[in-house]
């Protein structure tokens, strides 16, 4: 019988691994966000005035958590919830001048750290290792 690990626990092995790394990098660097505001601020900063639930569908998280992440940044002056002009009761999520400025402290901290995660292989592997996460999670959803 095989006794590899099964795929679920190395991902979810890699996912824990891959937030303690952040977060201690950021800890290191003094920026005050956690793994998961950064993952929100990357978003907004690619662009910005999405709908909570609409991160939360690209994170494939439950809109409650995501609620309590942006609660979080707007306490810390990071983003504000701006009513949507075609439907009040959705809020799009704004970067206010200082979450729009922690790109310039954020990305020169992380970007080397993400691509070292995969440097050292070769783009043959990196679209293998692609293809089945796309899968298994096309798969789950």
């Amino acid at each position: 019988m095989d006794q590899s690990p099964r795929i679920s626990l190395l991902i979810s092995q890699a996912l824990g691994l891959y937030r303690q790394r952040i977060n201690a990098l950021l800890a290191q660097h003094h920026i005050d966000l956690t793994s998961e505001m950064v993952t929100v601020l990357r978003i907004l900063w690619r662009q910005e005035g999405r709908k909570q639930q609409e991160i939360a569908d690209l994170l494939h998280k439950d809109k409650a958590s995501i609620t309590k992440v942006i609660h979080n940044m707007e306490k810390r002056g990071l983003v504000l919830r701006v009513a949507d002009e075609s439907d009040a009761r959705n809020k799009k999520i704004m970067l206010t001048t200082e979450g729009l400025s922690l790109r310039e402290k954020v990305l020169p901290v992380l970007d080397p750290f993400l691509d070292g995660v995969t440097a050292g292989f070769d783009e043959k592997e990196l679209a293998a290792a692609r293809a089945v996460l796309s899968a298994i999670i096309h798969q789950l959803q």
